[in-house]
């Protein structure tokens, strides 16, 4: 598949990696610029209906598609699979001819991974700052809204970068020169939240009402900035003011770590929390809390048994 051309102008040809809650919001993002991408699944879509933060329910213009069917040149791969299954992704998109590939993982470990096996030039992360989930009960994603996404790499941006956030500026989606402080203030708000609300089993705007889950975030969210300093990386913001935020503004949110407790589903704790106390321990950073968040994830998925990755 290659560049398609409508009313006289070529648009680009974007492959969208996983049909979850994130790879259809960023495919419903593309649809509303006026492109229909390719999404890569191993089966087919749980829906392909987005409620949006109106409260319209949009159906989804894609092409559902394979790995084994994926041919032809992408000048777009946008990689939106849970963490742990990034890696197969990799893999897979040795043996395809694209321009960039956009990573939008959480955590650390990933965007490294990816610079390493296909080349620092043709790779870039997407910080998304926008709250989606999965309602079974109304076999919908639900889209909550959410702030400023971040577009970029680990240095000068890649060509193209400017092309497709003017494609995701539903999401907010801006360039910036480093990626790397942004990506660590992602961390310090999914580590500050996700854990917390799989643990409690609460929706985000729950911590900003309770006083006591604030301070927690706090913590949490120092801790994480503690360890990002010390990797001789300065954050864009106050990580415990924007994590606050993010919960209030993705206040309906069900985190996509307690989504997967809630489905006895593997979590991306790993490459959040247990990332966070891993390379403090390197770096001689305490992290007491982020670690104690690990363990009690790590348990409720013990909990589960035959946990499994989809």
């Amino acid at each position: 598949m290659g560049p398609r051309v409508g009313e006289g102008l070529v648009t680009p040809s974007v492959m969208v990696v996983g049909p979850g809650a994130v790879g259809t919001l960023i495919a419903y993002s593309l649809n509303l610029a006026g492109l229909r991408p390719s999404v890569v699944c191993r089966s087919g879509p749980r829906s392909a209906r987005l409620r949006t933060p109106s409260g319209v329910i949009a159906e989804l213009e894609a092409e559902f598609t394979t790995w084994d069917s994926v041919g032809g040149r992408w000048d777009y791969a946008v990689v939106a699979t849970k963490a742990y299954d990034a890696p197969e992704a990799l893999e897979r998109l040795r043996r395809v001819d694209f321009g960039l590939a956009v990573f939008v993982q959480n955590g650390l470990g990933i965007l490294e991974a990816a610079e390493e096996a296909l080349g620092r030039e043709r790779v870039a992360q997407l910080v998304l700052n926008h709250g989606v989930f999965y309602d079974g009960g109304s076999r919908e994603f639900v889209w909550v809204g959410g702030t400023t996404s971040y577009l970029g790499s680990r240095g000068e941006p890649a060509e193209g970068l400017y092309e497709l956030a003017g494609y995701l500026r539903a999401l907010d989606a801006v360039v910036v020169p480093d990626v790397e402080p942004y990506r660590w203030l992602k961390l310090a708000v999914n580590a500050s939240i996700n854990a917390l609300t799989a643990l409690l089993g609460v929706p985000n705007g729950y911590l900003v009402r309770v006083p006591e889950l604030s301070d927690a975030v706090g913590r949490v969210a120092r801790e994480v900035t503690a360890v990002a300093e010390r990797a001789g990386v300065a954050l864009p913001a106050d990580p415990v003011e924007e994590a606050l935020r993010v919960a209030e503004r993705t206040g309906s949110n069900v985190s996509s770590m307690l989504a997967d407790v809630r489905e006895c589903r593997r979590t991306e704790v790993d490459y959040i929390n247990g990332a966070v106390a891993e390379l403090g321990r390197r770096l001689g950073v305490p992290t007491p809390y982020n670690e104690l968040l690990y363990l009690l994830v790590k348990a409720l998925e013990r909990a589960c048994r035959g946990v499994r990755s989809v």
